[in-house]
């Protein structure tokens, strides 16, 4: 492994306890997620509810019955337990903030990842790291942590699993392509989750400015740096234009979160996309 991604991945893993923890935090604040909770075959009680005709005789719960004047019949819930990969670039860039008050944008897509996980186990949902097992039950998510913190696997989910993507999304849309199509050839589906920092989004850069690639050698020098925030916002707004509209197509619609904003929102709506293509 490289020494920088090498370096990065032993950081992040030695603030686990942070991330697990600020990641419950997220979670507890969520609305409740019930996975795909139904009537069906299976072992679990679901609920009581009232006899209908064409239930006949031998669905009827007696015991529930007798305690008042109408009959019932007791439901299972249906095991249909799916599974959620989740993939978080592991691009140096990606690993980045414009200041201390801000956390990196890998930092907070890992707990986005994580509180989302938090939330799929409660309903009984296995979740992994693309390219690593799947677990279930109260251990998976400190596990899945565990493996979301070292580098990333380039590997095709299962078919008809459910897919997070996070990253920043500053790629070639060609190769984004790519990498949903075959996702999507095997019947996946997800969501994207773009996290910006502040600064790439207001770009709030003025007079000289020495720009440096986070991780490489790449410099650039802008004697008027300001002078370049109208077309770097309209090549950035051009750019998430068209992978929005190539993503959403492929069945991965997308969710912007800037990590000066609150992560309550972007949960909340990062669950009702996956949870919407559950049922």
């Amino acid at each position: 492994m490289p020494e920088a991604p090498r370096l990065d991945a032993l950081m992040l893993a030695g603030d686990l306890p942070g991330l697990l923890l600020d990641a419950q935090r997220l979670a507890a604040f969520a609305p409740g997620a019930h996975g795909r909770r139904r009537a069906g075959q299976g072992e679990a009680f679901w609920q009581y509810r009232d006899h209908r005709s064409e239930d006949g005789a031998r669905l009827v719960d007696w015991r529930r019955s007798a305690r008042g004047d109408r009959f019932y019949v007791r439901e299972r819930e249906r095991e249909a337990a799916q599974t959620a990969w989740f993939w978080i670039d592991p691009e140096p860039g990606f690993n980045w903030s414009s200041g201390p008050n801000y956390p990196s944008k890998k930092r907070r897509a890992l707990t986005l990842a994580l509180a989302l996980g938090v939330l799929l186990t409660r309903g009984g949902e296995r979740i992994g790291a693309l390219g690593r097992a799947s677990r279930a039950g109260a251990r998976s998510v400190e596990r899945m942590a565990l493996d979301l913190v070292a580098p990333a696997v380039d590997a095709a989910p299962a078919a008809k699993s459910c897919v997070v993507f996070a990253s920043d999304f500053y790629a070639p849309l060609e190769q984004w392509r790519a990498k949903l199509n075959r996702a999507a050839s095997a019947g996946a589906y997800g969501a994207l989750l773009m996290v910006a920092d502040p600064a790439e989004e207001d770009f709030p850069y003025v007079g000289r400015t020495l720009f440096r690639a986070p991780g490489g050698r790449e410099e650039a020098l802008l004697g008027r740096a300001d002078a370049a925030r109208e077309g770097y916002a309209a090549r950035l707004n051009a750019h998430r234009r068209s992978l929005r509209t190539m993503s959403a197509a492929l069945g991965f619609p997308a969710v912007l979160h800037r990590t000066d904003h609150a992560a309550g929102p972007a949960l909340g709506l990062l669950m009702a996309l996956v949870a919407e293509r559950r049922r």
